[in-house]
């Protein structure tokens, strides 16, 4: 299986993955984000090769229209025909965050597309890829979003990865075990005379992948994710602070440590 670089844009904006990428030879900067379907700014469409599949928008309340996108270059990954939703500008705006900066992009890469193909990243080095030969059939079971196996306090759980997320959210119990598990964390806890109850972010998640222990820093506690079946989703910050790949057709993610 061979890769290609992709260039890592410069945007900056939480923790989400910004990609350089290119249609009709027009340079356009995306969003890397594993749920849902590709989007393009309306504003950007006029530039690009795109038909349009709907007249209008598909309702009151979902601002876009769906369309095809006749080429999208990845890196030396180069696609044609691509589905993609036209999106009004103003689904873009996720506001500021604590440093000023906002969504400056002009399309999401959604999961419909990465799920077909293997990614790898090193964040640490800057270093992007995409598979470009010796492509597997994509798997039929559909989901919008990665869904992996994780090693937790002995035992598998489900966990889904959402880097629309700038961070990772976990339930209320995992939470609470993995206070339990962790002496220091209790005693902190005990001298402050706070309960888990209290708490709304956990300080470290630890757990494995693939018989490898990886540790992620700050989750927050989700109150609704409680009697879940998915009772971890992991956002942007998981692709931030590991070497991982994905690869997309067989379900398969691979995750360590710097």
């Amino acid at each position: 299986m061979d890769f290609s670089l992709v260039p890592v844009a410069d945007t900056t904006f939480l923790n989400f993955i910004y990609l350089g990428l290119a249609s009709n030879s027009k340079t356009l900067i995306a969003m890397f984000n594993t749920r849902g379907n590709t989007m393009v700014k309306e504003s950007i469409a006029k530039d690009l090769d795109i038909k349009l599949l709907d007249t209008d928008y598909i309702d009151d309340k979902k601002t876009y229209k769906r369309a095809i996108l006749g080429d999208l270059l990845i890196g030396g990954l180069k696609l044609s025909k691509v589905p993609v939703l036209v999106a009004k500008d103003t689904a873009f705006d996720l506001g500021a965050d604590p440093f000023g900066n906002t969504n400056d992009c002009d399309m999401v890469l959604g999961w419909n597309v990465i799920s077909q193909f293997a990614w790898r990243a090193n964040p640490k080095e800057g270093r992007f890829e995409v598979q470009i030969s010796d492509f597997m059939e994509v798997n039929k079971q559909k989901t919008n979003q990665p869904i992996i196996n994780i090693g937790f306090n002995g035992r598998i759980i489900k966990a889904a990865i959402d880097t629309s997320r700038p961070l990772t959210i976990i339930s209320p119990v995992l939470a609470k075990e993995a206070v339990d598990s962790n002496t220091e964390v209790k005693e902190t806890l005990s001298m402050l005379g706070e309960s888990i109850d209290d708490v709304t972010n956990l300080s470290r998640f630890t757990f494995t992948n693939d018989n490898k222990e990886v540790s992620l820093g700050l989750s927050q506690i989700e109150k609704d994710l409680a009697n879940k079946d998915i009772q971890v989703v992991f956002g942007a910050d998981l692709l931030r602070s590991t070497n991982w790949a994905i690869y997309g057709p067989t379900g398969y993610i691979r995750l360590e440590n710097f």
